[in-house]
């Protein structure tokens, strides 16, 4: 995808032709500028960078010198020459001389845009923010395909500073510019996706997740999507239509033989399944959970906390007790330990067991003393 384009009507062979038999240093730098913006046009980048090189060495000094240094950069930069880029970009960069009137704004723009771009690659993220963020200034000199483009950079630059409100700005902005038919759209839906979970607002993250699958039916990380779907729902509380999107990724992992754990997928499924207080369905992904070879003790312990929490449901509570202690022996340090601790207790206390349910009682209040379930716990009589 090309952010800087120059079409060029003219035969290039009487270009060329042209341009050897001129004696005038004026025609010869106007000739070798346009050959070169047909090349460059064409894909040929290697024989465009030959041209710009031989203007950069007969272009006066300042903003034509600084004009071609720019051209050259862009060029090492498509042929995947990053050091010669950046190079050559830089010197684009100190030559330029703003105030005079022969200043190009596009070209201007479009050297910090590719050093942007270069920064972003070598995770000199700072740096590449503060190129964006002055190529940013010349926003309206740039092609159409530019500025959607700079303005995603910006979005990933403040993704990775933490910064979701103002990634979330630029990438709506870049939305607005980009065709809907141009398959990188799909991508910017996701980012934002990405921006509004991060930022708690689970509505809007659902709405652009779901437009990735839109606009793009055969996206590349489709699990992922379904699993953004299924985390906003889980988020926004609509449990059933979260397991309908934890469902398909089981059901697209099947259909692929994927050899990839399913693991985190059993955990989403058997907890959704809780919540929908359907709990021997929850069961039944907890056991396919724990025929699986699973190193992580944390994750084997949140796995068998299910147990506790589904057993103590459907009022099995010595089943639910001895399920729980033996999790707590795994780890007792593990997700959604705030969903096992109480019912543990609550299965010793139905148990009659009062020493036991007292220790997991005090333990919820010394872990949890917020949690709804605790203040419940406390009105028991021991």
């Amino acid at each position: 995808m090309l952010p800087y384009r120059r079409l060029i009507c003219m035969d290039v062979g009487k270009l060329e032709q042209k341009l050897k038999s001129t004696k005038k240093p004026a025609e010869e730098l106007e000739l070798l500028d346009e050959v070169a913006a047909h090349y460059y046009d064409h894909e040929e980048y290697e024989t465009a960078l030959d041209y710009y090189r031989r203007a950069e060495e007969l272009a006066p000094s300042g903003n034509s010198r600084a004009y071609y240094l720019g051209q050259r950069g862009i060029c090492h930069y498509l042929l995947h020459q990053d050091k010669e880029a950046h190079q050559a970009l830089e010197s684009a960069r100190e030559t330029f001389q703003v105030e005079n009137k022969d200043f190009d704004p596009e070209l201007y723009g479009l050297v910090y845009y590719f050093l942007g771009s270069l920064y972003e690659y070598s995770d000199r993220t700072e740096d590449s923010l503060q190129c964006r963020l002055e190529s940013l200034n010349y926003l309206k000199h740039l092609h159409r395909e530019a500025q959607w483009m700079l303005l995603a950079g910006l979005s990933r630059n403040y993704e990775e500073e933490g910064q979701f409100r103002e990634a979330a700005k630029f990438n709506t902005q870049a939305i607005s510019l980009i065709s809907d038919n141009d398959p990188e759209v799909a991508y910017i839906f996701e980012s934002l996706g990405f921006n509004h979970y991060e930022l708690a607002e689970y509505d809007k993250a659902l709405e652009y997740f779901s437009q990735v699958l839109e606009v793009a039916p055969d996206f590349e990380r489709k699990d992922d999507i379904y699993f953004n779907i299924g985390l906003c729902n889980q988020r926004l509380r609509n449990f059933q239509t979260a397991l309908d999107s934890y469902l398909k990724i089981l059901e697209l992992k099947e259909l692929k033989r994927s050899t990839e754990s399913r693991c985190w997928l059993y955990i989403e499924i058997m907890h959704c399944y809780y919540l929908l207080k359907r709990h021997k369905e929850s069961l039944e992904y907890v056991e396919r959970a724990l025929e699986l070879s699973v190193e992580d003790k944390e994750e084997r312990a949140e796995i068998h906390s299910y147990l506790t929490n589904n057993y103590h449901a459907l009022g099995r509570f010595e089943e639910a007790a001895k399920a729980g202690e033996e999790t707590l022996a795994i780890s007792d340090q593990f997700h959604n330990l705030e969903i096992m601790l109480p019912n543990l207790a609550m299965s010793h206390y139905h148990l009659g067991e009062n020493k036991k349910f007292r220790f997991y009682r005090d333990q919820c209040n010394r872990d949890f003393p917020n949690l709804s379930w605790t203040k419940q716990l406390n009105k028991l009589e021991a």
